[in-house]
């Protein structure tokens, strides 16, 4: 119980309603005004998870999904309450990462900022890659709108030259780890999602960018689970990827002595602290 109670400061629990309507915000924007084939509704799950542990990150993570469903106005139009369960784990995985430190920065120079700098950007470009030749996009159906199809890449190319670019600047070869941690979060995530979209929903969601990545999967030949499974593998790895790394510059941008506050505020800027 301590453990328990440890990661719900009065801080934390200060925190929790800021990080739920960032993601709603955002993820709602993102998905259903722009229509672009990523989520970003989970930055307030991560922040969470990161500072304080897996239990309050998977709390905010799944009453995010909950509260979206039911709000007025931009509720109904959803059906991301079941993926609730998913949100959960994303914040089970950052608690995790704020375990083992991740984002606690690595002053670095030489080869091994170089290394990381490069690694972080790789991970960006391969991920975004995937998206950018998927079948929905390079042979677009159902009148969808071409300019996603530019929007991908910039979105790749742009979020590769951050990551690079901020490793380099701040001289920190922690953005590698919080690169590739991201991309491990979104496979759990993918692999996580699968059922629920398949069998809850057939494989449409109601987001038009993501429903039509698995019809063009289904298209090529996939059942309704493969392809949704394959869609969460396009969509959910370059995702969270940038997603952490967002969190990544928020954490190091604010002052060590607030974050050191946090239940695991420590383990992140133990470096520097």
């Amino acid at each position: 119980m301590d453990w328990l109670s440890r990661q719900f400061t009065t801080r934390v629990i200060v925190l929790m309603p800021v990080a739920i309507a960032i993601n709603i915000v955002l993820g709602f924007t993102v998905q259903k005004v722009l229509n672009l084939p990523i989520y970003l509704d989970s930055i307030g799950t991560i922040l969470v998870g990161v500072l304080a542990g897996p239990l309050a990150g998977a709390l905010t993570g799944g009453l995010s999904n909950l509260i979206w469903q039911y709000s007025p106005g931009i509720g109904p139009s959803s059906n991301i309450g079941p993926f609730a369960v998913t949100a959960a784990v994303i914040g089970l995985l950052a608690g995790l990462w704020g375990y083992l430190g991740v984002y606690r920065p690595r002053p670095a120079s030489g080869p091994t900022l170089w290394i990381a700098a490069i690694a972080g950007a790789a991970v960006v470009v391969l991920l975004a890659i995937r998206i950018y030749t998927s079948p929905a996009y390079s042979d677009p159906v159902n009148g969808y709108p071409t300019w996603v199809y530019t929007a991908i890449a910039v979105i790749g190319v742009a979020a590769s030259l951050v990551v690079s670019g901020f490793v380099l600047a701040r001289r920190d070869a922690s953005g590698g780890l919080v690169a590739i941690a991201g991309a491990l979060t979104g496979i759990v995530a993918a692999i996580v999602s699968a059922p629920i979209a398949a069998y809850v929903y057939g494989g449409v969601t109601g987001t038009p960018s993501l429903d039509l990545m698995v019809a063009a999967l289904r298209q090529g030949g996939a059942d309704v689970y493969n392809a949704s499974l394959g869609q969460g593998l396009f969509s959910d790895p370059i995702d969270k990827t940038i997603t952490s790394f967002v969190v990544y510059i928020v954490l190091s941008s604010l002052s060590p002595r607030i974050v050191a506050r946090f239940p695991l505020g420590e383990r992140t800027v133990a470096a520097t602290a």
